[in-house]
């Protein structure tokens, strides 16, 4: 049997470094929506990830709890964990326009992360700082795009509100399209990685300092840098 350790180096990454929760729901999350195991799939036991990583099974149960939250994973009691299939696009999401997106972002968002600065736990910043990692090593835009992506889904996990959680996680559907890639294809510049890099980090670093308005406002200036770049605004 092929080690998936061996064959995906976020996996492989993660193992070198030793992780934590965070850590190890990034690697396997990345993963995951990398199609390293099928919908329907079995995953490694929980003994097996945890003497993989070296860490308690109690900290692979805490990132598998994570996963499953996030509709990637879902277990049977006797039986194990499997890969969930992709849910379906409602005709209501298909008919969501990258620029209509936008626009709720930046109504949602900067709200959204001022809670999460009130909210945040440690397990949370160690989420953020692992996407942070993987957006600052992403050696192309579909895996910048992936750790941008988990970066914003740490943030509404951070609020630890599950209406918040849910209406994030169905706006950043949209991003999974190809007509979203398209436009962030069209801006994938080195003065632009540069710039959501530096307002990444200024995020975080925000939650860290527990600076709501710090974070407000660099959220609100982001995700006006990233309409402005796709569309022209």
């Amino acid at each position: 049997m092929v080690d998936p350790v061996k064959m995906h180096p976020g996996l492989s990454r993660a193992k070198e470094e030793g992780v934590g929760a965070a850590g190890l729901q990034a690697a396997l999350e990345q993963a995951l929506r990398a199609g390293q195991w099928m919908p329907g799939e079995k995953l490694p036991t929980e003994r097996a990830l945890g003497l993989r990583y070296g860490v308690a099974r109690n900290t692979v149960r805490r990132a598998l709890d994570a996963l499953e939250q996030q509709g990637l994973i879902h277990r049977h009691v006797g039986r194990g964990t499997f890969r969930s299939a992709p849910p379906a696009a409602s005709a209501e999401q298909e008919a969501l326009s990258p620029s209509d997106v936008v626009e709720c972002r930046l109504i949602l968002e900067p709200d959204m992360i001022s809670l999460a600065v009130a909210r945040a736990t440690q397990a949370d910043l160690a989420r953020m700082d692992e996407c942070l990692r993987g957006t600052d090593d992403a050696p192309d835009l579909p895996a910048f795009e992936h750790w941008d992506a988990a970066l914003h889904d740490a943030f509404a996990q951070a609020t630890h509100n599950n209406a918040v959680i849910a209406m994030s996680r169905s706006l950043a559907r949209v991003r999974e399209r190809t007509d979203w890639g398209r436009l962030k294809a069209r801006g994938n510049t080195a003065g632009h990685r540069a710039t959501l890099q530096e307002q990444h980090h200024a995020m975080v670093e925000a939650v860290r300092q527990r600076d709501r308005d710090a974070a407000r406002r660099v959220m609100r200036a982001h995700i006006l840098f990233v309409q402005a770049y796709m569309f022209g605004e």
